[in-house]
């Protein structure tokens, strides 16, 4: 156990790890810096280290097994601190907040699935209605960041259409994984989990976000 710890430590030291738990002081910075201009560039290093670390960890030859675990792990709590640090700052509805998580929501209701069915999580993550999500939330904390309140509510908007889109991927992607069945494979039935999907979102924003929904399209119009 104790050489397991050693090479956990080791790991832990290298460059490309090193630079992807930098994120974690220059959140707090951004955090404590929210009402000055230096919160701008804190930001900016947080947004340069994602997208470094990967980078040197190919180019040093140190990818790693924990590497491969924090940098995610470090994009989520990235993301729901800021969100919930910023958000406050747009004077939104609550609400909105199925709007930003939904997708995130989703991924960790697939986690029972992994003991009982060995499912592969990790291909979840890596679909392109996913990174499509996880990129609207970039741009809409940056929007959080300025603020700028009607871009800000925009974005969410367009976060939760992406979401529904990489809900229902999943969906059909998870039925696949785990099923024979034809409809997984079949136009139709594909059509129609995505339909389903869409339905249960409108149903969702009708529940909870239908007046906001009403006043940003009066104010868009």
């Amino acid at each position: 156990m104790a050489v397991d710890w050693r090479a956990g430590a080791r790991e832990l030291g290298t460059v490309p790890n090193l630079v992807t738990l930098s994120r974690l002081p220059l959140v707090a910075g951004v955090v404590l810096a929210l009402d000055s201009p230096v919160r701008y560039l804190l930001f900016a290093l947080i947004v340069f280290s994602d997208g470094v670390d990967g980078w040197l960890a190919r180019r040093l030859d140190q990818t790693t097994e924990l590497g491969a675990l924090l940098d995610p792990a470090l994009d989520k709590l990235t993301a729901l601190v800021l969100f919930a640090a910023l958000f406050p700052r747009t004077d939104l509805a609550t609400a909105y907040l199925v709007l930003f998580f939904a997708r995130d929501a989703f991924v960790v209701a697939l986690a029972p699935l992994v003991p009982l069915y060995g499912f592969e999580t990790s291909k979840v993550r890596a679909r392109p209605p996913g990174k499509v999500v996880t990129n609207l939330q970039f741009l809409a904390m940056v929007a959080m960041l300025v603020p700028a309140v009607l871009a800000t509510e925009a974005l969410l908007w367009a976060l939760g259409v992406a979401s529904t889109v990489a809900v229902a991927d999943y969906v059909v992607f998870a039925a696949r994984e785990l099923s024979d069945r034809d409809w997984v494979h079949d136009r139709r039935g594909i059509a129609v989990s995505f339909v389903g999907t869409a339905v249960v979102f409108a149903a969702v924003v009708a529940a909870l976000l239908a007046d906001e929904l009403a006043a940003f399209l009066d104010a868009v119009g």
